[in-house]
């Protein structure tokens, strides 16, 4: 398994004092008014799957935080359409999304969205439904689910599997198939596709995009903006390790680090060293001596900088291992809240697709960064 699932850095450390530069003293930039944070849940409830988990309590918590403090709960496809058509969202916006349809969200966390009137999405795999596997909701569930006027869906492939190193045929086959069972199913056209386990290259990526989809998610870290790669979006992955109450206010306060010119394009990198580099905008020139970034399981990068543009050296990476890379910024305090904010720019590389070893739960893999 220590293969498969590297450990990431504290995020104390990722959170500490920064060399040339104050938090206090940063300031907003356009995009910030354009973007929100998309949080995916799998599990809630199954203490087995602790790597996918998160314990109902917590969830709870997390809904308590969203009572008592100044968020607004967004429906997916309305955060989508204001970011790509420059609409201003309300600071702290929001989506919710639940990955693979679990029956342990269906009964330890999506009623209580319901009764409360928040709006969220579920993405499901039209095979596991059809497997009538015990852990996935059924057919009949999602439907009844789908009712609700706060509940939107999306699909992920009709397999639930690695696809980024399939060929092309296969991964169109399995897009094509999801669409079609959604037709069947539901009579409409599905907007929004995720990426099992966030792994995706440049050929997925644009079968996903000439499909007709309107966006598509991975599970790196960031936030969603007007700037953004509307068909590798991120998302903020909460589990057990990973979703406590203070975790949850340090992403939801999360701001956009408008990278450009990012490398590499493929995250599927199939060499040991690839080339890492992005450039910021001259919005962020002046915060670039604050700038950091990690790399799970593994110390500080070294960083190169070229005027606007970073360039990272990483040491081999073998070929079945996953990794990831986060980079952030400290942004402005938030005025209402007295919240720390921060800008995020995360990245999941991947070498060649190995399954995971057997018994493993792989949903998150690598983990998310948040404090250990």
């Amino acid at each position: 398994m220590q293969r498969f699932l590297l450990s990431i850095s504290l995020l104390s450390v990722l959170i500490s004092p920064w060399t040339g530069g104050n938090a206090n003293a940063a300031t907003a930039i356009p995009e910030d008014k354009y973007s929100a944070v998309v949080l995916v849940y799998h599990r809630i409830g199954e203490d087995a799957y602790p790597d996918s988990n998160l314990r109902t309590e917590q969830f709870m918590d997390h809904l308590q935080e969203i009572a008592s403090a100044d968020y607004t709960v967004l429906p997916l496809g309305e955060i989508i359409d204001a970011a790509k058509n420059h609409r201003e969202l309300p600071p702290r916006a929001l989506a919710i999304t639940f990955e693979n349809a679990y029956r342990s969200a269906l009964d330890n966390a999506i009623p209580a969205l319901l009764a409360k009137n928040i709006p969220f999405t579920v993405f499901y795999s039209s095979g596991q439904l059809d497997a009538k596997t015990e852990e996935n909701m059924s057919w009949q569930e999602l439907k009844k689910l789908a009712q609700h006027q706060t509940v939107s869906l999306g699909v992920l492939p009709a397999s639930y599997s690695r696809l980024a190193r399939e060929p092309g045929d296969e991964i169109r086959r399995q897009v094509n198939k999801a669409l079609l069972r959604h037709r069947e199913e539901f009579g409409q056209e599905p907007e929004f596709f995720a990426y099992p386990f966030g792994e995706y290259s440049l050929p997925y990526k644009k079968i996903v995009a000439d499909s007709g989809f309107t966006a598509a998610f991975g599970l790196h870290s960031g936030t969603v903006y007007e700037g953004a790669d509307f068909f590798s979006l991120p998302r903020f992955t909460m589990t057990e390790r990973f979703g406590d109450t203070e975790r949850f206010r340090l992403v939801v306060n999360a701001l956009p680090l408008p990278a450009i010119d990012i490398l590499p394009q493929d995250p599927q990198i199939g060499t040991s060293a690839p080339s890492i580099g992005f450039s910021l905008p001259p919005s962020l020139e002046k915060e670039i001596n604050n700038l950091s970034c990690f790399v799970s399981g593994r110390e500080q990068p070294e960083m190169q900088t070229l005027g606007n543009r970073i360039e990272l050296r990483l040491a081999d990476i073998p070929g079945d291992e996953r990794v990831r890379l986060n980079c952030t910024i400290p942004g402005p305090m938030d005025p209402q809240t007295d919240v720390e904010q921060w800008r995020w720019l995360g990245m999941i590389l991947a070498g060649q697709s190995v399954p995971a070893p057997e018994g493993m739960n792989a949903e998150t893999n690598p983990p998310p960064d948040g404090p250990q």
